[in-house]
């Protein structure tokens, strides 16, 4: 799997079949580049930018456990 798709799993657990366009936004909007581009540096501000929009929208604790899905990916081989 791509480092998109990883987060696009870990993102439609909480956000469904949103998880695509906040993704894209995400990326858009604050890394610059589009998803299909993510490099494993820049996971750390992308889980940063993922849980602020989240805390926003839905709550602290949903936007803390996508920040911990998205920093587990730097594990994945």
């Amino acid at each position: 799997m791509t480092i998109e798709q990883d987060c696009l799993a870990v993102l439609a657990q909480e956000l469904g079949p949103a998880a695509k366009s906040f993704l894209l936004r995400q990326c858009r909007s604050h890394l610059n580049k589009e998803p299909a581009t993510l490099e494993k540096s820049d996971i750390e501000n992308l889980a940063k930018w993922c849980q602020a929009g989240i805390q926003m929208a839905i709550g602290a604790q949903v936007a803390e456990n996508v920040r911990k899905g998205i920093l587990a990916l730097k594990q994945k081989p």
